[in-house]
């Protein structure tokens, strides 16, 4: 059996799909990797998703996948970016990893993988958060970006539509500082109990060499702390240049495998996303509800600094975040 493994939330939860993948081999099932690439405006100037356009040195499977490989990279008005993804199978010596273009919206997202899926004759499907924010129900204040999560929930319910299967796979509890590490536990108990707990797999020793291998390529906090809480990190930490404060346990270091069916059956963000037509079309409907998404954010940041957001000090970008928020006015979701 073969499984497409992609990193869920963009930018490092690729180096999580690592975990996901030795799971996998305990199973006998073999991995194709992948990631939606979009990475943070400290690694990438611009808003949004790269995509097929971007890619130089990669090759389109559909409007949704791209076949990239170690030498890929993407241009981004004129700044060369490498994502994560890249970076990754590089650092594993893997030929090739696929691509995760998000400028649709959940069902053609669906369809794409589909198409790619039955071209290599995979059978399951497994989309990885690190963080855990795509646990979230809309109505926590700190939840930063529900955008990219939601969108590929609804797509992994699409998918398990068409007769796959297909889990959610989420580590780091906490680990990207937008929810409490003790609420994630309490959603994931919430929907163990409507059956929709799968399995846990934490990091063990076999995994050390590999990872280090990662860590030492890929940019990434979120997926990092599992990694340094099974060497023994422990206590609060501060991650994003001192923007978040993130809470480190041994819990941090188990991957919960999850139905994406139940997670999106008790989470408000899934009904106003489900239907969405587009990135854009997804956007608009968090912010009539109130939210405040992390492509909002990147746009008013290249709005007001440019390519140069990423040289501006914390102040300047906490104060972009807020008048954000602050613009679309009361949270009109009921959680």
């Amino acid at each position: 059996m073969k499984a497409f493994v992609f990193g869920l939330g963009g930018g490092g939860d690729v180096a999580s799909t690592y975990i996901a993948s030795k799971y996998l081999e305990l199973r006998n099932i073999s991995s194709i990797i992948g990631a939606v690439t979009w990475e943070r405006y400290v690694e990438d100037p611009l808003p949004g998703p790269i995509c097929k356009e971007d890619l130089v040195n990669a090759n389109p499977v559909n409007n949704i996948i791209t076949e990239i490989y170690p030498s890929s990279y993407a241009i981004r008005k004129n700044v060369k970016v490498i994502p994560q993804l890249v970076r990754y199978i590089k650092a594993l010596k893997i030929e090739r990893g696929y691509s995760i273009c998000i400028k649709e919206g959940p069902v053609a997202i669906a369809d794409g993988i589909e198409d790619f899926s039955v071209k290599n004759n995979i059978k399951m499907i497994i989309g990885v958060d690190a963080g855990g924010d795509v646990l979230a129900k809309g109505c926590e204040e700190s939840l930063g970006s529900p955008l990219i999560d939601f969108i590929m929930l609804s797509s992994l319910v699409e998918l398990k539509k068409k007769g796959f299967e297909v889990i959610l796979a989420t580590i780091g509890s906490g680990s990207d500082g937008e929810l409490d590490q003790e609420y994630i536990m309490q959603r994931i108990a919430e929907i163990a109990r409507q059956d929709g707990l799968i399995d846990a797999k934490g990091i063990d020793k076999s995994m050390e060499k590999d990872l280090n291998l990662i860590f030492s390529s890929v940019v990434t906090e979120a997926s990092k702390i599992p990694f340094d809480a099974f060497k023994g990190l422990y206590g609060e930490v501060q991650i994003r240049n001192g923007l978040r404060k993130v809470k480190v346990s041994p819990i941090s270091s188990i991957m919960f495998f999850l139905d994406p069916e139940i997670v999106a059956k008790t989470s408000p963000l899934y009904a106003v996303i489900k239907d969405s037509t587009s990135l854009e079309d997804a956007d608009r409907r968090l912010n009539e509800v109130g939210i405040y998404t992390e492509y909002d954010f990147e746009k008013d940041l290249y709005e007001k600094f440019g390519l140069y957001a990423k040289k501006r000090n914390i102040s300047e970008i906490i104060k972009i975040r807020e008048e954000g928020k602050t613009k679309l006015g009361k949270l009109k979701l009921k959680c």
